[in-house]
């Protein structure tokens, strides 16, 4: 799949991806966790972190009944390029 950042960050949910990206790279966490540290419904944060996975920006550890997002080296390659991307907004 051609990972296409502009079908991920051309709308306003960029800026909630944003943030859980961030989050993400200080540790991994469950999508719970990270509604609660955001402030967001648990469903929006679903929704974002299977967009974010489904482009490969985001892994899924499981741990027994847990599922832990973390940041994936695809995030790392790009991270430079989104963060051009937020300064010309």
């Amino acid at each position: 799949m051609l990972l296409r950042l502009d079908e991920i960050f051309q709308n306003k949910g960029w800026d909630t991806r944003k943030r859980i990206l961030d989050e993400l790279k200080n540790k991994p966490q469950t999508a719970y966790e990270l509604s609660k540290k955001l402030g967001l419904n648990y469903s929006t944060v679903k929704y974002h972190l299977e967009i974010l996975e489904k482009f490969g920006l985001v892994n899924i550890n499981r741990y027994k009944t847990k599922c832990f997002y973390a940041v994936s080296k695809n995030y790392k390659i790009v991270e430079k390029y989104l963060e051009e991307e937020i300064a010309k907004r």
